[in-house]
Order: C-alpha cells, then structure tokens, then sequence
C-alpha cells in the first residue's frame, strides 16, 4: 500500500476560473467609475469657488474704484488696465465679460452689469459713468451649469438692464 496525499491538486485544477476573473473585473470597473465621479464632482466645486472668488474680488476692487472715482466702474477696463494697475482698485487675472459667463468663460471671466436709475436707462449702453447707481457681478457655477444665482451685489441694484 503506497501513500497518498491529497492536497496535491492537478495540473487540471490550478488557477481561476473565468467567472472568478470576471467579477474581478467588474469590482475595479465599479471603483473607476466612483473615483472618476467623485473626481468631476470635486472639479466643479474647485471651478465654481474660483469663478465665486474672482467675482468677489471684481466686487471689491468696484467699491475701492467707487471710494477714489467717486462712482462705479463703466467698463471691464476700468479696472484691468495698465493704468489702473497702478491704483488700488487695480484688478489682474480676471477677464471682465459684457455678456453672462458660461461653462468655457467662467473659468477666466466673470461679468460686471452696471446698474442705472429707475428711468431712463433700460440697457447696458445707456448706464453711463453719470447715471450708475450699482453693478452686479456674476459668475459661473460648475456644479449646476448655470449663471450662479444670487450674484454679488455692489451698491443699488434694483435697476439693472440686462442687456
């Protein structure tokens, strides 16, 4: 009688099976596809925090042009060119938008609206350095893909044409 051990498998018995290697498979798809939302999720508040700090910033340096000037900025320009970057109202790295930031602007861009009197100025172009009374700024927020609601106020607001 010879000895026999029977934890010695066979050539036939080693390795996984198909069915073993396919749920494998699946369980590392199913962590990708979290991480990769997770990952887009975390993105868009990242965008959407820097767009509302540009907006923010654009705000106050409005209220510092406001303090020297002695009325709100007109234009973009007012505030981002070369000579205002030599005053303290001086604002770099922000592009100033005439139209809404959307999904490709609103990583640069916010917009700044001026605001005018009641009457009389029912558009952008008929807010003059005379007559503005306020400025809205907004900004784009990544986690709903829309003009951020409500956008920061500076001074009276409560007629802002659109366009």
């Amino acid at each position: 009688m010879g000895f026999i051990n029977k934890n010695i498998k066979s050539s036939s018995e080693r390795g996984f099976t198909i069915v073993e290697l396919l749920i494998v498979i699946v369980v590392i798809g199913i962590l990708a596809a979290i991480t990769i939302v997770s990952f887009n999720g975390v993105t868009a508040k990242a965008n959407t925090t820097n767009a509302k700090a540009m907006a923010s910033s654009l705000a106050k340096k409005a209220e510092a042009y406001n303090a020297e000037k002695n009325n709100y900025p007109t234009a973009g320009t007012d505030l981002t060119s070369t000579a205002a970057q030599s005053e303290s109202y001086g604002l770099s790295g922000v592009v100033v938008l005439t139209a809404n930031p959307d999904a490709t602007t609103g990583k640069t861009g916010v917009r700044l609206q001026k605001c005018g009197p009641a009457t009389g100025a029912t558009t952008q172009a008929l807010v003059t350095t005379s007559n503005i009374i306020g400025i809205k700024v907004s900004y784009w927020d990544f986690g709903t893909n829309a003009v951020a609601t409500p956008t920061i106020n500076v001074g009276d607001v409560t007629t802002c044409p659109a366009a």
